[in-house]
């Protein structure tokens, strides 16, 4: 059985996965599958070096896993961030789901040399897009576990981390992995894509589509020299996978500067032609004039409006893009503008994707602080001990793990502009009040620095939850949310909105038409029927999917893969076969030599003592006595 996995490109079906990677179990790493599969941890002061390395990176991971967590922890994934080593940095799951696996929490190392073939580890050895169900696990113990990894390339073409789902289900259907795989795979895209663009912010920004519908990133200089490249660009366009020295674009298409000059913007389609005289199209984006540490633009798939940008794209939306023609949310931007001078907290509620995070944005743009850092941080995404650190800052060598030169927060960060607090609602109770401290004086304390810093920011909060019930619960404090409170704008959902038909009708044309498809009147019927429980985020996240998977210029109803053009992803599962017999016969035969070896070896150096074999074999007796029934061995 094949599994589906990739190359840095484009997915594809190896038929030699999971073999080469059990192979490698046996032969290279010394593993035997009668043995439990062993999950190493790091230290606390480990996963903060592990952190303190991607640091950068990070600022824009986070609001990609919280992006990816709010669509498939609905089904009992939990999402992961590992570095390029395995360890765990960063994690969302609902612990208390029947789904979770408690091997999943941060500082975790899933190597394949100690938990064998699984998603993160081989994921990261064979640099490839990995997805591992159930059995094709090599331990036993991990059989009931699918995951899906997709690794992570840095502008320089190095492998930095993997964006892993794990779910704890035996009665999964592999149609339903499938689908979560592609979400998985397209949140990294964005999420490498956010990091090129923060890479080369100076730079301008080519965004071509491959013939396979894969973009394609390419920074280029004033003088149109290419300055740098993503790994699917280096891929196709056949360039080196580590550094290069810069060289002329028109070494790879036909002369046209003024092609790229005219069309700049997210609006206006570009297009290139290769030497060979085939076309790519895609678009070209400008220097970004202010490129902000602290202002990840990597949720563009949650745009809150018609004139929202496709996902991965950062075009700024204003406010009146974000009201559409939805009467609600256009008397919120008349009473924003109103009291845009008073600096007034302001208290966003909505359900996830929104647009609560561009309305921040966009309200930011045109308020008189537009000319200031726009920070934001979200309460949710982030551990929970690093929230403190991120919002107050903290004086060098304030705790193992720190700076030496210490780090000022995003309070003073944002000072003189926007400080927006997304998932508010998740902020822990013992941190509230150090917040509302802030709020009340206006005045910032590093940790370990008696520093007491003077900050003005615009407190832009929001939460997808009712917060009256967590008051009520002692889960939020009356205080704060009255201190937020300034102003509370409510933002309907998708499926409320006057304006829902002009809205889907946009997204098609921003995310199919820049591929000069078409979306079929079956299927567009379907996106209207829709209740949209994910909002903006799963509308252009279905739409986006939907135009990579169709197989000519119009998306069908069934490339949707919503429940009602007749997806699988929701439906019962039939009950799963013993792990013996779901393993590959050929593969099968070999792991059942090495166990019954190991089994034997175990028996005979404890001198027949099964219970003693059992405990170095790490199983139960019962589990021992299963396996010497099945390799036909009698206690004799």
């Amino acid at each position: 059985m094949a599994a589906v996995r990739s190359g840095p490109g484009t997915l594809a079906v190896a038929q030699d996965f999971p073999y080469r990677s059990w192979s490698r179990c046996i032969e290279e790493y010394g593993l035997e599958p009668g043995r439990c599969g062993t999950v190493p941890y790091v230290s606390h002061r480990e996963i903060n070096v592990a952190r303190e390395a991607l640091e950068d990176k990070l600022i824009f991971a986070y609001e990609e896993v919280d992006f990816l967590y709010s669509i498939v922890g609905r089904i009992g994934y939990c999402v992961t961030l590992t570095n390029a080593e395995g360890v765990t940095v960063a994690e969302r799951a609902d612990r208390s789901s029947r789904y979770y696996s408690d091997t999943e929490r941060p500082g975790s190392v899933w190597s394949e040399r100690h938990a064998g073939t699984n998603g993160v580890g081989t994921c990261l050895r064979d640099a490839a897009v990995t997805s591992v169900f159930q059995d094709e696990h090599f331990f036993e113990d991990f059989i009931e576990m699918s995951c899906a990894a997709v690794p992570l390339f840095a502008p320089d073409g190095s492998l930095w981390a993997a964006m892993n789902i794990t779910v704890r289900n035996p009665g999964l259907q592999r149609e339903t992995h499938q689908i979560a795989l592609e979400v998985v795979r397209k949140s990294a895209e964005r999420l490498s894509e956010a990091v090129f663009r923060r890479t080369y912010a100076n730079r301008t920004i080519l965004k071509l589509w491959r013939p396979d519908g894969q973009p394609c990133l390419l920074a280029i200089d004033a003088d149109h020299a290419v300055v740098g490249a993503d790994v699917a660009a280096r891929q196709f366009l056949s360039l080196p996978k580590t550094e290069f020295t810069p060289f002329s674009l028109w070494r790879l298409f036909t002369r046209d500067p003024a092609a790229i000059r005219d069309r700049a913007g997210p609006t206006l389609p570009l297009e290139l032609i290769r030497l060979d005289g085939s076309p790519l199209r895609g678009y070209a984006y400008g220097p970004q004039r202010e490129p902000a540490p602290a202002a990840p633009r990597t949720r563009a798939a949650a745009s809150a409006t018609p004139a929202a940008p496709a996902a991965g794209e950062a075009a700024p939306v204003t406010l009146d893009q974000w009201a559409g023609a939805e009467p609600r949310m256009t008397r919120n931007v008349h009473i924003l503008r109103r009291l845009a001078h008073t600096g007034l907290p302001i208290l966003v509620l909505g359900e996830t994707g929104v647009g609560k995070d561009t309305l921040a944005r966009a309200y930011h743009a045109q308020s008189p602080r537009a000319a200031q850092p726009f920070v934001a941080l979200n309460c949710a995404a982030m551990p929970e001990t690093l929230i403190e650190s991120e919002l107050f800052g903290y004086a060098g060598g304030a705790f193992t793990g720190a700076r030496k030169e210490g780090s000022a927060g995003r309070f003073v960060q944002a000072h003189g502009g926007t400080l927006f607090l997304d998932e508010i609602g998740d902020m822990p109770l013992h941190l509230q009040t150090r917040l509302l401290r802030v709020l009340e004086s206006g005045e910032v304390a590093p940790l370990g620095s008696g520093k007491i810093q003077r900050v003005d920011v615009q407190v832009i909060a929001a939460t997808n939850q009712p917060l009256e019930p967590r008051i009520a619960q002692g889960a939020f404090r009356a205080d704060l949310y009255y201190r937020l409170a300034g102003v509370v704008i409510n933002v309907p959902c998708l499926r409320e909105r006057a304006d829902k038909e002009a809205v889907i009708d946009e997204c098609i044309a921003r995310t199919a038409g820049r591929l000069g498809m078409r979306v079929a009147p079956e299927a567009r019927a379907i996106l209207l029927r829709h209740s949209w429980p994910g909002n903006l985020r799963e509308l252009y996240l279905v739409v986006n999917r939907a135009a990579s998977l169709a197989e000519g210029k119009t998306i069908e109803p069934h490339d949707l893969l919503l429940p009602a053009a007749g997806s699988p992803a929701f439906a019962p599962a039939p009950v799963p076969l013993p792990a013996e017999e779901r393993r590959p016969a050929g593969v099968r035969a070999r792991v059942d030599e090495v166990e019954r070896a190991a089994i034997l070896d175990n028996i005979e150096a404890c001198r027949g003592d099964v219970a003693a074999a059992a405990r170095n074999l790490g199983m139960s007796r019962a589990t021992l006595y299963r396996r010497l029934k099945a390799h036909g061995i009698t206690r004799r």
